[in-house]
Order: C-alpha cells, then sequence, then structure tokens
C-alpha cells in the first residue's frame, strides 16, 4: 500500500508538470499536445513499471492516475473558470 501511494505521489507531480507546460503551449496544435501527452505517459509508466516490475499493474496504475488527474482538474476548471 505504501508503495501504490509514492507511486500516486510520483504521478501526481508529473501530471500536474504535464498541466503547466500544455498550459505554456496553448497555440501549439493538437498533434503537439498529443505527443507531449504520449511522453508524459510514458514517463509515468515507466516510474510505475521501476517501482513494482509488473507491466501490467504499471499500466492500471498510471491509466487510474491519469483518469483521475484529468476528472480533477475538469472539475477545478468547471468550478473556478467559466
Amino acid at each position: 500500500m505504501k508503495l501504490c501511494s509514492s507511486i500516486y505521489c510520483y504521478h501526481l507531480i508529473l501530471w500536474s508538470s504535464y498541466s503547466f507546460v500544455s498550459w505554456l503551449s496553448k497555440k501549439d496544435s493538437l498533434i503537439s499536445k498529443t505527443i507531449l501527452l504520449t511522453i508524459f505517459f510514458y514517463l509515468a509508466y515507466l516510474i510505475a513499471f521501476t517501482l513494482i516490475k509488473s507491466k501490467r499493474d504499471a499500466i492500471v496504475i498510471t491509466l487510474v492516475s491519469l483518469s483521475i488527474f484529468m476528472l480533477c482538474l475538469q472539475i477545478i476548471l468547471h468550478l473556478f473558470i467559466k
């Protein structure tokens, strides 16, 4: 359990930095932002895989952390920025 919480902390930092970088590149095209998301997703996967040594669990944890972060980001944007 302690290992999963540390993975989620690393992912939170990574997804927050993705959010900041995508905010800095507002005028980039959709393809550029897709490539950026792919790179950050791969980094998040590598962090999870390095710590737990299971490909399936690393993918699941990465997808869950990405989903939770994007859901929270949309809620915050909806509530505070209309």
